[in-house]
């Protein structure tokens, strides 16, 4: 397919414009390296709800009347600034190099410097030159690494020589916020609190618990198989309580769940690295972390 050079159309969009973004996405994103045909219409707007999607920052490029691009743009605080995220943005195929991303993710950050938004973060795969370069020219510019590992349940394996009593059960999800005090980094966007407090649909949560105290957490989002956070009390570290976390919900996923995900762990973080690695998950892309003032 090919085609014509006529100018596009960028134009804010609306909730009701979901269903046409989410046909552009699944154009844009069959050849994308990392495979998104698991993702339905639900699953992908959840995705944006969790991510604090506002539609007033949205952006559709159209031709004539087909959208053939998007950005999805998500609103929250960011190190105490209001801030945004992209959620995705997406070009169908034929109409790729043509500068449309640049034109929607300029149009959102002129409405979001107009709204008092402060900083625009973004994620994107550490071999998507074309996107990168895109972003560069935009004024992004690169803030973190990210590691993302996946594990297939039938090869983890999990050390019981080192580990306190504890107890592993279900938690609500508000309960996770106490722990926050114990992260070592800042999670990603995606990965936040706030945004796992936005999940419309299900989240398991597991709290470690010992001597009747919460000294650790799991979260994990089965629509996209992806453990959220993995939290543990500094003093109570090295003593299993991570491993018993991770024990747990693996064995309370069924068959049906082949393969789970930590994404986004911070490069520098050799802890948690050689954690996962030892378990048994394998790093299977990589992302930088990009943010522009605005």
């Amino acid at each position: 397919m090919t085609c014509d050079l006529k100018p596009m159309r960028y134009e804010f969009l609306v909730e009701q414009s979901f269903s046409a973004v989410y046909r552009t996405f699944v154009e844009a994103f069959s050849d994308y390296p990392l495979d998104m045909s698991y993702m339905s219409e639900e699953s992908f707007h959840n995705r944006a709800i969790k991510n604090g999607i506002d539609f007033t920052h949205c952006v559709g490029a159209f031709d004539g009347e087909r959208m053939v691009g998007f950005t999805l743009v998500g609103v929250g605080q960011w190190n105490g600034l209001p801030a945004a995220f992209d959620i995705a943005t997406g070009i169908s195929k034929p109409y790729r190099g043509k500068a449309i991303a640049g034109e929607m993710l300029n149009l959102a950050i002129d409405r979001l410097r107009e709204c008092g938004r402060k900083r625009f973060v973004l994620e994107v795969l550490q071999d998507n030159g074309p996107a990168i370069r895109s972003y560069r020219k935009i004024g992004f510019e690169m803030v973190r690494e990210f590691d993302c590992y996946k594990l297939a349940l039938g090869r983890a394996t999990f050390d019981k020589d080192v580990q306190l009593p504890i107890d592993i059960h279900p938690i609500d999800r508000d309960q996770l916020s106490p722990l926050e005090y114990f992260l070592d980094w800042q999670p990603s966007w995606e990965n936040s609190f706030p945004s796992m407090r936005r999940i419309p649909d299900q989240l398991l949560t597991y709290g470690a618990s010992y001597q009747g105290s919460l000294i650790g957490a799991l979260a994990y989002y089965p629509a996209l198989r992806w453990i959220t956070t993995l939290v543990v009390d500094t003093q109570y570290r090295r003593q299993g309580v991570a491993t018993r976390l991770l024990e747990s919900l693996v064995e309370s996923l069924g068959a049906d769940t082949p393969t789970i995900k930590v994404v986004n762990v911070q490069r520098d973080d050799e802890a948690m690295s050689a954690l996962l690695a030892r378990i048994g998950f394998d790093v299977y892309v990589q992302q930088y972390e990009m943010a522009v003032s605005i």
